[in-house]
């Protein structure tokens, strides 16, 4: 069978949707956002094709693989197993690494056990084995240690607070008894204290004092900050602000000990290697040319360049898997699959481009056709117009999001889509979006400075940040944009807003409401009209059906069958008991107006705090989103745009928003434009880390950094407005602006 045939799904908001998908093509979903794209691509045909390889396998394999149910459709035929490489982040283990997700350190471990001298066995190499691994970080390459600059305001003196940490608050008992041991000038500011007086503050030993005074013998004990701190067995959550990472001074980072890293390969150790960014890496495996290598070189070659290819070649191979962005993560996914051979598999990628300069897009590009042209069929969900314009057929699913999506607007390949008068997308594609450039030009009222940055590989960087613009942060992948902003955030503080693209939340009991304080302000008004108490109209409460508690559906366990959500009877996945369904607002229950869109509830509401509050929510595009929506459920841009949505109000702030175009139609983007000037305009200064050239070309003001990303990046190229950016010679960012501005 040569076409994937889905007939009436219904899954989620999709309307009874029939479609046919043609086999080994690059098929590109597209649509606005909550328009039911990534149901059909991910929560139907990669849903469907693990769950029916899964049940291919034996029981007791079953029971140790994540269990799924069907999708809600009539009929799905022509499906095989699939590979999905989504939005989520790799976290949760920090030995993990580039190098071992993608096997490629594997390779290099039999490199150096087949060629270093002198010759060890390969599990001395293993910072995962107890051979290998350094004995001071225990194989993580890095160690947590106090900072103090974050436990200090070296602008104050002990008694005006310059002790951060509560248990030193002024007043306190370790406050005291600092100050009991008179060692200390308490009115002198820190910065004025004597090196060694510093030093007694933070890293003195613990001493026995005792006081023989008028009040009695007092016996304390006395260390320095940081002694005291460094000797409690694990910190509180409160304390994680005062941690900083550095690289472990045995290892040096290379996560191995010192036998393992006393061999050596042309004078470098596996360490030095591992820690070297990629295309470094690459070069030195190609130089090594001793016959005992030959077989090991051209697997471990190839999995290097299919990073590099994948866009990151800005990483290591030691880089911790935790520490890498949704994109990053992607493309290292990406980088693996491209090292294996497999054929008439279906790889669904979910905005494999999100996080790239244009200047990297093509290759990612490349590496989708790679797939196809093994024998594979490649399903994205994206919004890029290089993808879409290069794709062999497009499916766009829409009209609108939410309740106004989930129904087929367009489908053919490019040519059809562009002559196609229901599609929402051929205006774009043909001209691109409005210009808004023609807005009175606006002048900056002062400068953040921020001087001679040098965090991760930022070449001590002199930026002046423009107040009161639309400033976009650009360059390459890599370049230094992100340690930019936190060298911003850690020196201006309390001044920044930073909304970036983490989830909002992963309880499934969270939703958009009670996020917003939309259902707050919902709850009140039904409690005050029927003057009883608001606690009622929670599901997570005393009105809550006692029988699901409030989740409207039962878990049934199945065992090795996936376990099956029941419709709960008693309040008929209402998720309330019945005599709090018969209380009313405008002819409305609690449930009803938890299913209804931000756009219904600001009209059923009008006149009340809640219309204020779901407006909100209409201005950052996400009128479409239900207010018993639950945040799991949210995309990254959606959250990020529900982050903003909740900080709205606020005046006179620096926003930095991280990459907000992620994630976004079109139409979205020009909704995003309005909101963001809108912003500026009320007396805010907006910051946006962006790789999208339409909102690059309608910002105020640029700083472009590179040249390139890793070792190579980290300067700054260019700062100025748009014209001057795209006339500058070796800005790559420069150079595509350049071609936007004259079509």
């Amino acid at each position: 069978m040569n076409k994937i045939i889905i007939k009436g799904a219904k899954e989620n908001n999709l309307k009874n949707v029939n479609l046919m998908i043609l086999r080994n093509k690059v098929v590109c979903f597209v649509g606005v956002s909550g328009s039911g794209k990534s149901t059909i691509a991910f929560d139907i045909i990669a849903r469907e094709g693990q769950r029916q390889y899964f049940e291919s396998l034996p029981a007791f394999a079953r029971r140790y693989l994540q269990k799924s149910n069907r999708p809600a459709v009539d009929e799905i035929s022509g499906i095989s197993s699939t590979i999905v490489i989504g939005q989520d982040r790799i976290v949760g283990n920090p030995r993990s690494t580039v190098g071992t997700l993608t096997e490629a350190y594997t390779y290099l471990r039999l490199l150096y056990s087949r060629v270093g001298l002198p010759s060890l066995d390969s599990s001395y190499y293993s910072f995962n084995h107890p051979n290998g691994a350094c004995h001071k970080c225990k194989g993580l390459g890095r160690v947590i240690e106090l900072d103090p600059q974050k436990l200090i305001d070296f602008t104050k003196s002990l008694n005006d607070g310059a002790l951060l940490h509560s248990e030193w608050r002024v007043g306190g008992r370790m406050w005291s008894i600092i100050r009991a041991t008179h060692y200390f000038d308490m009115d002198k500011k820190i910065k004025d204290f004597a090196k060694k007086d510093v030093e007694k503050l933070l890293y003195a030993p613990k001493q026995l004092w005792q006081d023989e005074s008028k009040y009695g013998a007092n016996k304390w004990t006395y260390s320095g900050i940081i002694t005291r701190l460094s000797n409690k067995d694990r910190h509180d959550r409160d304390e994680l602000g005062y941690l900083k990472m550095k690289n472990c001074s045995d290892c040096l980072g290379g996560r191995l000990n010192q036998k393992a890293l006393s061999v050596k390969i042309k004078s470098k150790n596996i360490g030095e290697i591992g820690n070297m960014f990629l295309p470094t890496c690459l070069e030195f495996v190609k130089s090594i040319d001793l016959p005992q290598a030959m077989v090991i070189k051209p697997r471990l070659e190839a999995q290097l360049k299919n990073l590099i290819d994948a866009g990151v070649g800005y990483l290591s191979l030691n880089r911790s898997t935790e520490t890498l962005s949704g994109g990053e993560a992607r493309r290292v996914k990406l980088a693996r699959q491209m090292g294996c051979d497999l054929i008439e598999t279906i790889y669904v990628f979910d905005e494999p481009t999100a996080g790239l300069h244009p200047k990297d897009i093509d290759k990612v590009i490349k590496n989708l056709f790679k797939l196809r042209d093994r024998g594979n069929t490649v399903l994205v969900v994206e919004h890029d117009p290089s993808v879409i314009k290069k794709a062999d057929y497009l499916i766009e699913v829409g009209p609108g999001g939410g309740k106004n999506g989930g129904m087929i607007i367009a489908e053919g390949p490019l040519k059809e889509i562009l002559n196609n008068s229901d599609s929402i997308l051929a205006p774009y594609l043909r001209n691109g979006l409005n210009d808004s450039s023609t807005k009175e030009k606006r002048r900056p009222r002062v400068s953040l400075a921020i001087i001679n940055a040098r965090r991760n590989n930022l070449k001590g960087l002199d930026v002046n940040i423009p107040t009161g613009l639309l400033v976009a942060l650009t360059g390459v992948s890599g370049s230094g944009k992100s340690s930019l902003v936190e060298e911003i955030v850690d020196q201006q503080g309390g001044k920044i807003v930073l909304i970036d693209q983490n989830p909002v939340g992963t309880n499934k009991r969270a939703c958009v409401g009670t996020y917003t304080g939309i259902f707050d302000a919902i709850r009140r008004i039904f409690a005050k009209e029927h003057q009883i108490a608001a606690s009622l109209f929670s599901f997570n409460a005393s009105g809550a059906c006692e029988e699901c508690h409030g989740q409207g559906y039962l878990d049934l366990e199945m065992n090795f069958l996936g376990n099956v959500k029941i419709h709960c009877e008693s309040c008929n996945g209402s998720r309330y008991k019945a005599k709090i369904l018969g209380l009313k607002y405008k002819g409305k229950n609690i449930t009803d107006v938890l299913k209804m869109t931000a756009a219904e509830t600001s009209e059923l509401f009008e006149d009340t705090e809640v219309r204020t509050k779901t407006q909100l929510l209409i201005d950052v595009g996400l009128d479409y989103l239900e207010i018993g929506q639950s945040l799991d459920t949210l995309s990254g841009g959606e959250s990020q745009r529900l982050k903003l949505a909740s900080k709205l109000q606020k005046k006179g702030e620096v926003y930095i928003l991280d990459e907000p175009t992620s994630g976004l139609h079109f139409a979205d983007i020009e909704k995003l434009l309005m909101l963001l000037n809108r912003l500026v305009d009320n007396g805010n200064t907006v910051l946006v880390i962006e790789h999208n050239l339409d909102v690059i070309k309608n910002a105020d003001w640029i700083i472009d950094l590179g040249p390139e990303g890793g070792e190579k990046g980290g300067y700054l190229i260019a700062e100025g407005p748009p014209a001057k950016i795209a006339a500058t010679k070796n800005s790559d960012t420069g150079r595509y602006l350049k071609d936007l501005i004259k079509s």
